[in-house]
């Protein structure tokens, strides 16, 4: 079993390693790195759930099963944009190696993502102002006005099967790459004395606040 840190309560837990005595806190380009992999592993991992709860859930109403399928698309895609606090993941390097279909299905939820979904830009949305005009006997000519909103589908057995595997290949380089950090990180702290290790500082969590919802996290 992979080791494991999580909160409990104030304080923080560690599970699989039973000869620690201490925890000590990471800083520096690659513990940022390693914070960075984590928290995509964590969207990635979300996004593959919401596709699988969508087999799980009845067709009718359709809401659910469309709230799932753009949940997960706008996860996945959170990974490869830009972000004040986060390194966005390399598509070219994750795609490498495969056909360039795989580039086109990467693009094609980038867009659905940056067009569609968060921001209402190509004609997958569209919406039809009209006017019902009557046979002319009447005094008032018009008889309503009504528009017509039309919402493309996305939601479809092939584009299922590609974000699937979109996020099947970004958790397999997001892990082959953590892995790789975790060692380095480990090759680093080995070079320090045992003296110095025991007496860094522990990590802390403290909980978000409202009013810090704007602003952005500090970088280890």
């Amino acid at each position: 079993m992979e080791p494991y840190l999580t909160r409990e309560g104030e304080s923080l837990a560690l599970y699989g390693l039973p000869d620690v005595v201490k925890i000590i806190g990471l800083e520096g380009p690659l513990a940022r790195q390693l914070a960075d992999l984590t928290l995509h592993q964590a969207d990635l991992h979300f996004a593959d759930d919401c596709l699988d709860a969508i087999n799980l859930v009845p067709a009718d109403p359709p809401t659910i099963r469309e709230g799932l399928w753009r949940s997960a698309i706008v996860h996945v895609m959170k990974c490869f944009g830009s972000s004040a606090s986060r390194s966005s993941l390399p598509e070219k390097k994750i795609l490498k190696g495969h056909p360039p279909e795989a580039t086109m299905a990467f693009e094609y939820f980038k867009n659905l993502r940056h067009k569609f979904i968060v921001h209402d830009e190509n004609a997958w949305s569209q919406a039809l102002p009209c006017a019902g005009i009557n046979d002319g006997t009447k005094d008032q000519k018009v008889e309503g006005i009504i528009c017509l909103g039309l919402i493309g589908q996305t939601l479809e057995q092939p584009n299922y099967a590609n974000l699937k595997l979109l996020i099947r290949t970004s958790l397999m380089w997001t892990g082959s790459q953590f892995d790789l950090i975790r060692s380095q990180i480990k090759i680093n702290l080995e070079k320090s004395s045992y003296e110095d290790l025991i007496q860094r500082d522990s990590p802390t969590y403290r909980a978000p606040e409202w009013h810090e919802v704007a602003t952005k996290r500090k970088s280890l």
